[in-house]
């Protein structure tokens, strides 16, 4: 799904994943050198993970799990706001931004 030009991302912090299905973990490109990393699905491409490494969590990329139903993978913060889909609902800005932008 694109949002103006931009990826549509729905992230959830994790302290520790399972990783599991085809190709298994990640592969890693360091993104910002020192500062951040993404995981990309090794079978198909597709961004399924972050590491920020002054976050102690690893953000999954939530359609890329088995089940998205649970309550706390509510959205509590939504990035690029002036580009938001009129269909998507409104989401409070509760969290502090990351300091990679």
């Amino acid at each position: 799904m694109k949002l103006g030009g931009a990826p549509v991302m729905w992230w959830a912090g994790f302290e520790r994943v399972r990783w599991t299905g085809e190709g298994g973990e990640p592969t890693w490109f360091e993104t910002f050198p020192g500062k951040a990393k993404r995981g990309f699905c090794p079978a198909c491409g597709t961004r399924v993970a972050a590491v920020d490494y002054d976050i102690p969590e690893i953000g999954i990329n939530v359609p890329a799990l088995d089940d998205t139903s649970a309550a706390d993978l509510t959205p509590v913060n939504a990035s690029f706001r002036e580009n938001a889909v009129h269909w998507m609902f409104p989401v409070p800005d509760t969290t502090q931004h990351s300091p990679i932008g």
